[in-house]
């Protein structure tokens, strides 16, 4: 907004201001509000001989460039200055006092607008100068002002008008938001009627308390505050009829003619208001059919409704007001406590609000109580909150010890009469409904953060049809609130600390969570049926394997509850272990490792060895994705032991691919081979194609180790087959990778660079996170060959934040290795430097050999290309000795070649000679890459 130019205030010297700030402070004194003390602020004023507008002007402390922009605002225009607004300060005068009628007159519209700015009626800002000059059909607009305002009118219910809020604090969009609806209501006609909706406790009537002090004056004839009773405990909702006769009296409307009949009196009412204007505020509406007819149609009033029930029969623009952001909750909850706002404990505050829910009826509540304490209370307090919050997260449904922690928690926030949970009481009565209470206790109960119609129909037992009804009559009760997407909702942690309170032995709160966990168990055994990875997730009839996928990823939370909060069973077990899968997939290891604890506390808790072991397979699975191989070789072993006692082997199977896979790792290929080979037949023997996949893959592995690339294309092009004929998207992905990988290191850049965007095109479609870094790794090791170092680059910085996403050390070894050799051959040696000597430390650190193999040669390659011959030459030797021990061939034959580099640059032709040969012996027998430039190294030495 463009700001007005500033003007000096013309008629009021400087030294008035002292003046002002005195009366302003003895007002302040005498105990009226910055807001009250306004009108009589500005009757003082006049009294000492300032204009009428002007007095208004200071009364409300804004100078002339402030009140001209507000203006603008208000106007849509930028045409007002501050000079127009010292004109019409002094007019129908010129600066030095002479009448000067020609000068700019404030028209009515201008006066109006002025009367919004100041919170008055227009009249109250002209005086008899104004009116000698005004043409005779503004004089009539002030004589009726003037009349209407001499009637002596009532404040309407002014019994039941609360008191202006103690402590009223942030709602800055809110305030904003009817700020901007007074506006358009008042110079444009805009809507009349506005409705604001929340849960109990979260500060409506507050906020409709708060526009009556700021806007009240905005409406000459007065304003009326009625509470309809809605959800007061101890009181019944108030009869239309009867409110319509009060509202008419309060108009002056004599009580003799007033209709008996009910719609005549509606009908009076509306007529009767038709032409005044008014503020309206109907608080603790129940419901549409209460407040319908008690809407006037006079477009000179403004309706404010509060009500906890989403009002769906009236045609308005609702606004919903939802708890406080943690700020604004903070600060109240240090006003209510009185405590010191320089001083007080901040993390004993924060845990308060945590526990609140950010409820201002709560903080209120709760601060009340700390006001009379001292301040040591404060962290007791919060140490009180704390502990029952976790404690409950702990018990079972089941444990009536747990619904009485419950109950403790919600009588925390009370004070005096007044506590959280005889708000609630009212609004759960009001359902009166059997079907809707009971799923309100269920929904206090349920695991997630969201709530959705299928959890729902399952934990409750009733179709999916029967559970967006519910949903849908919640909603409209102001139970739950919708989220983006139109299929999800949520209950306020306070609302649903409450229904949880209320569960009844005849809800059967473990067999509603037994059916939830059936429910999610169905859902996860089809993650690998085949299906279109764009799928939808919403439940529409049977489920493919990309919508079970993205389904279990959108309900993540809503599972891990199920599991955390279900009986011991064998099916919970099974729904901790599959959830756990998906997500190691995806990089949440931490959360994996979780649920296969619990799947194996449940496989013991339950005796189910099956279950146990296939536990423990996963819980060896993501100690070697971390690094931690020894703890992963144990739960390897212990899981090994269970399974092949087991009639079922398919986690025999999944065992050993997983034990092979560590061995790989850890470039023992002999043990690594052993145990693919051993998964292979087992998963033959039982006719399991994925697992007979993994086992391909697997020796693949073991081939690539051995530096047998014809042998690892041909286990990686089975296995890749056997993949696409299940359709499982995740084994095709690795399949890819598998055979790019094996292309790569024999030299077929080009085409492993294919095989490693389709790698990479399957894990963004998955979310596959580890598989979309080893895919970039790999475009990163194909880039380098064929010579984009840019495009390298990228794909390996890619790569790295990826692996640090997901903590995946081996990852972001061999991406730090990658990137390594790019600043290297920039011959940028200090950053090459730092990167290898990072990707060693990882290597040591997960014990991989071939990664500190590779770093040791590039080590060696910065010192030659230096010319420190000697310290490449014992990096180069220290990368053979790893080659030979680990048995891997390219390795050595690498490590010979750049030794003989080495030992010519230093004049030691005989010996680079002899390490030559022997680089040539294995490049041939293995048909490597490397053979042509070992071949032209010969030749140029002579050899």
């Amino acid at each position: 907004m463009r700001r007005s130019q500033p003007c000096d205030d013309c008629l009021y010297r400087a030294a008035d201001a002292d003046e002002r700030r005195r009366i302003r402070d003895q007002l302040l004194g005498v105990g009226l509000t910055d807001r009250q003390l306004v009108e009589p602020l500005a009757a003082e004023l006049r009294q000492r001989g300032y204009r009428p507008r002007a007095a208004w002007r200071y009364a409300n402390d804004l100078t002339q460039p402030e009140v001209a922009d507000q203006f603008n605002a208000l106007t849509d225009s930028f045409a007002m200055r501050a000079s127009r607004i010292s004109e019409y300060e002094r007019w129908p005068f010129a600066r030095d006092g002479t009448a000067r009628a020609r000068s700019p007159r404030p028209t009515l519209s201008a006066l109006r607008t002025l009367a919004v700015i100041y919170g008055t009626t227009w009249d109250q800002l002209v005086d008899v100068a104004d009116l000698e000059q005004m043409p005779e059909s503004e004089r009539r607009e002030f004589r009726s002002a003037a009349g209407q305002r001499s009637m002596e009118r009532p404040t309407g219910f002014e019994s039941e008008l609360p008191p202006e809020v103690p402590h009223f604090t942030g709602r800055w969009p809110a305030r904003a938001e009817l700020a901007r609806r007074v506006r358009e209501h008042l110079h444009r006609g805009a809507d009349l009627v506005h409705v604001i909706d929340g849960p109990p406790g979260v500060g409506k009537t507050a906020l409709a308390r708060w526009a009556v002090t700021e806007y009240g004056r905005q409406y000459p004839d007065g304003q009326v505050w009625v509470d309809l009773f809605g959800f007061t405990p101890g009181r019944e909702p108030r009869g239309t009829a009867d409110l319509l006769e009060r509202l008419l009296l309060e108009i002056d409307v004599p009580r003799v003619t007033i209709e008996t009949d009910p719609e005549r009196r509606a009908a009076q009412w509306r007529k009767a208001m038709s032409r005044r204007r008014m503020l309206l505020v109907f608080d603790n509406a129940a419901d549409t059919a209460q407040v319908r007819d008690l809407l006037p149609r006079s477009p000179g009033s403004f309706v404010l409704i509060t009500s906890r029930s989403r009002l769906m029969g009236l045609v308005v623009r609702p606004m919903h007001l939802d708890v406080m952001d943690a700020d604004e909750a903070e600060e109240l909850l240090v006003k209510f406590a009185n405590l010191d706002p320089g001083g007080y404990d901040r993390d004993a505050v924060g845990r308060i609000v945590a526990a609140s829910g950010r409820l201002p009826l709560a903080l209120k509540l709760f601060g009340s109580q700390l006001a009379h304490h001292d301040a040591g209370m404060l962290a007791s307090s919060a140490a009180d909150l704390t502990a029952l919050t976790a404690e409950m997260r702990r018990g079972p449904l089941a444990d009536s010890m747990n619904r009485n922690l419950v109950e403790t928690f919600l009588d925390s926030f009370a004070a005096g009469e007044e506590s959280v949970r005889t708000t609630f009481e009212k609004w759960y009565e009001r359902l009166e409904d059997p079907e809707l209470q009971r799923t309100v206790r269920l929904l206090g109960w349920f695991p997630g953060p969201e709530i959705s119609a299928e959890p729902l129909s399952a934990m409750a037992d009733v179709p999916v049809g029967r559970a967006k009804m519910l949903i849908r009559r919640l909603f409209e009760a102001g139970l739950l609130d919708p989220l983006p997407g139109g299929s999800h909702y949520r209950m306020h942690d306070m609302t649903k600390r409450y229904a949880g309170s209320l569960a009844a032995p005849d809800d059967d709160l473990p067999v509603a969570m037994n059916r939830l966990v059936a429910f999610g168990l169905t859902i996860a055994r089809r993650t690998s049926i085949p299906g279109q990875e764009n799928a939808a997730t919403r439940i529409v009839g049977p489920m493919d394997g990309a919508r079970a996928r993205a389904w279990i990823s959108k309900e993540r939370e809503l599972l891990v509850g199920c599991v955390e909060n279900a009986d011991a069973t064998t099916d919970s077990a099974e729904l901790a272990r599959l959830l756990a899968s998906h997500l190691c997939g995806r990089g949440r290891w931490s959360a994996a490792y979780q649920l296969y604890e619990r799947s194996l506390r449940i496989g013991r808790a339950t005796g189910s060895e099956q279950a146990e072991a296939w536990a423990l397979t996963g819980l060896g699975r993501v100690d070697r994705l971390s690094g931690r191989h020894e703890r992963a070789e144990a739960s390897f072993a212990a899981a090994h032991a269970l399974a092949a006692s087991q009639p079922d082997h398919r986690c025999l199977a999944e065992v050993l691919c997983e034990r092979g896979q560590l061995a790989w790792i850890t470039a023992r290929h002999d043990d690594a081979r052993e145990d693919f080979i051993a998964a292979l037949e087992t998963s033959r023997a039982i006719g399991h194609q994925p697992t007979e996949c993994d086992a391909l893959d697997g020796l693949s592995r073991a081939a690539r180790m051995i530096s047998d690339y014809p042998a690892a294309q041909s286990c990686s092009r089975e296995a890749l087959a056997i993949a696409v004929d299940l359709d499982d998207p995740e084994r095709i992905g690795n399949g890819q990778w598998g055979l790019a990988e094996s292309l790569r290191l024999h030299g077929d850049h080009e085409t492993a660079r294919l095989h490693y965007v389709n790698a990479l095109r399957i894990a963004r479609a998955l979310n596959y996170r580890k598989m979309e870094g080893d895919a970039l790794r790999g475009l990163g090791h194909s880039e380098r060959m064929i010579g984009t170092p840019e495009t390298t680059r990228k794909y390996f910085a890619e790569a790295l934040a990826i692996s640090r996403r997901i903590h995946d050390l081996y990852g972001e070894g061999w991406a730090l290795w990658g990137l390594g050799n790019i600043e290297r051959e920039a011959g940028n040696t200090e950053a090459a430097r730092s990167a290898f000597d990072l990707a060693g430390r990882l290597a040591k650190r997960v014990n991989d050999p071939l990664g500190e193999m590779e770093v040791l040669r590039g080590f060696g390659h910065l010192e030659r290309q230096i010319g420190e011959y000697q310290n490449a030459r014992d990096y180069y030797e220290a990368s053979l000795a790893i080659a030979r021990h680990v048995g891997n061939p390219q390795g050595e034959a690498d490590a010979l070649h750049n030794i003989a580099r080495v030992g010519a640059a230093q004049g030691r032709r005989t010996e680079a000679c002899e390490q030559l040969r022997s680089a040539l012996r294995i490049c041939k027998e293995l048909q490597l890459a490397l053979t042509g430039h070992v071949e032209e190294e010969l030749r140029n030495l002579g050899c």
